[in-house]
């Protein structure tokens, strides 16, 4: 990819103790080629010490990532050391499930860590001002999804990241695949047509987003870019809706492709072709029990931030962040503005806010309020 930033971490941590201890049993981080950017004085064979925010209220953390990382069977060569969430008393229990420390303020955690993870979901509107400390100092953060709830809180990050060469992964496990690596080959290789696709989701900003994602990675980072986009549905926050998006290809040719958002399994793409017009499918899947459902669905996209903070290569380019970003604003805009018609990336008004709260979980919203009190 484009925009590969080099990890620039030295600044802050020359003067703290070398990272963490030697995986178990000696056993080697999972490989990566560093790029000569890269802080290449960092021994590979150390634990990669992570820190984490937004953890226990609609987190990825709580839920998956915490454990995949620092749990009895640990998939990665990374160890969450230090955490933080707006509710301190979640924070401490936390840290004592996982043997890390708690912070008291949200950028504590600067020169004690090699990199960031943002796990959480009612943060996001605030994701501007939670993860500047950590762009700034260079550092390498997962921020998840939905990232940010207006155009210019999805700039100011994109650009952030971008003038200190901080790396940034915005991932899914949708986009972080084998099912999604053979899909964008196929469609690198092919004149698309046009393509339809299913997620399984109940909202669009929680989990409709990840048939997003997956179709940026398979569909858009395949050198078409998406010009707009249609969102039809009665509610946001319930199935069923659809998404139609209008891409150009590498000639400048338009296609269409459809998500359909709701009770359709996990997510699948059939992908149309001018040589084959029946159409080849692609179909995620989460894994038959709890090994191959962690190896194969969960973990990877926590690999892909393991293998972006030591070598610094982002799997997608900030220009391809942003525009994913973009169409995902354009779709809140598209649904609640202008009655499902399409409307182009570029229209959305960057001061526009989408939605955060859910209302289909409205025991939530109390934590979304500890964000806003804190922060305005």
């Amino acid at each position: 990819m484009n925009d590969s930033p080099p990890v620039s971490r030295r600044r802050f941590l020359r003067d703290t103790p070398a990272a963490g201890t030697l995986l178990a049993g000696g056993a080697v981080a999972a490989a990566t080629t560093v790029s000569e950017a890269a802080d290449v004085d960092r021994d590979p064979r150390k634990t990669l010490r992570v820190g984490a925010l937004n953890l226990s209220v609609y987190s990825h953390l709580g839920a998956h990532w915490a454990r995949l990382i620092n749990g009895p069977m640990s998939y990665t060569g990374m160890r969450i050391t230090h955490c933080w969430d707006i509710n301190a008393e979640s924070a401490k229990g936390f840290a004592q499930g996982i043997q890390a420390t708690a912070v008291q303020n949200f950028d504590d955690m600067l020169g004690k860590v090699d990199a960031v993870i943002d796990g959480g979901y009612y943060n996001h509107a605030f994701n501007h001002l939670l993860m500047a400390p950590y762009l700034k100092a260079g550092l390498p953060c997962l921020i998840n999804r939905p990232f940010a709830n207006s155009v210019a809180k999805t700039r100011e990050i994109i650009d952030l990241a971008r003038k200190h060469k901080a790396p940034i992964l915005v991932p899914s496990a949708f986009g972080h695949n084998q099912v999604v690596t053979e899909a964008r080959h196929y469609a690198e290789t092919s004149k698309i047509s046009g393509y339809h696709a299913t997620t399984g989701a109940e909202d669009y900003p929680t989990h409709g987003i990840h048939g997003l994602y997956f179709l940026s990675r398979a569909i858009t980072d395949a050198g078409n870019p998406i010009v707009s986009v249609a969102h039809r549905a009665e509610h946001w926050h319930k199935p069923p809706a659809v998404l139609t998006f209008e891409h150009n290809d590498k000639e400048g040719r338009t296609f269409y492709g459809t998500l359909h958002s709701g009770n359709f399994g996990v997510g699948m793409l059939q992908i149309h072709t001018d040589k084959n017009g029946n159409g080849r499918p692609f179909t995620l899947s989460i894994g038959r029990g709890a090994l191959y459902r962690d190896t194969g669905f969960w973990i990877p996209a926590i690999w892909a931030f393991q293998q972006m903070a030591t070598s610094g290569q982002m799997p997608q380019s900030y220009d391809q962040v942003l525009m994913k970003q973009l169409a995902y604003m354009a779709g809140w805009r598209s649904h609640l503005v202008e009655k499902g018609q399409p409307v182009r990336l570029e229209d959305v008004p960057a001061d526009w806010d989408a939605p955060v709260k859910l209302p289909q979980r409205p025991g939530e919203a109390a934590y979304f309020e500890r964000f806003r009190k804190l922060f305005g």
